[in-house]
């Protein structure tokens, strides 16, 4: 079955999209809009310009104040086994992490009136499939976040 995803990238995700840019053409994102500016740059990469520009300055903002805004549409082919992992749990904390603001993994399963342990059990699942993102703070609390804004089940 087909997804298609509108999800958030994290910072190490953006940095390795930048990164897979300067191998590709072999130079910075500076010289790069230098010389795409100057024409010395074929048109053909004006999307790639694009995308790399958008990715550097929100890695940029990231930097300066710990926010980074750089969303994707994506579409993935689940397996039957992969599906399975979608469950009606896991999708309501997907839902609910999108509602609720949420202090610790503790927080989240008091609010959903869930088992701590199976809450976050759930939330490594979820975050394998890059759904979810468990920010580490206060010490050794984990903060869970999504990163999805939308999944769509693609029916063929």
């Amino acid at each position: 079955m087909l997804i298609r995803i509108v999800r958030t990238l994290t910072p190490e995700e953006v940095k390795r999209r930048i990164e897979r840019f300067e191998r590709e053409f072999g130079m910075s994102f500076e010289r790069f809009e230098e010389l795409f500016l100057e024409r010395k740059i074929e048109e053909k990469f004006s999307e790639a310009y694009l995308e790399w520009a958008e990715l550097v300055d929100s890695y940029k903002g990231y930097i300066e104040d710990g926010q980074l805004d750089y969303t994707v549409e994506e579409t993935r082919k689940l397996k039957a086994e992969q599906m399975t992992l979608l469950t009606p749990k896991r999708i309501q904390l997907l839902y609910q992490l999108a509602t609720l603001r949420v202090e610790s993994i503790n927080d989240l399963a008091k609010k959903v009136r869930r088992n701590v342990k199976n809450v976050y059990q759930d939330l490594k699942v979820l975050s394998k499939m890059g759904f979810v993102k468990l920010n580490r703070q206060k010490g050794r609390a984990f903060i869970p976040e999504t990163l999805v804004e939308e999944i769509t089940f693609v029916i063929r």
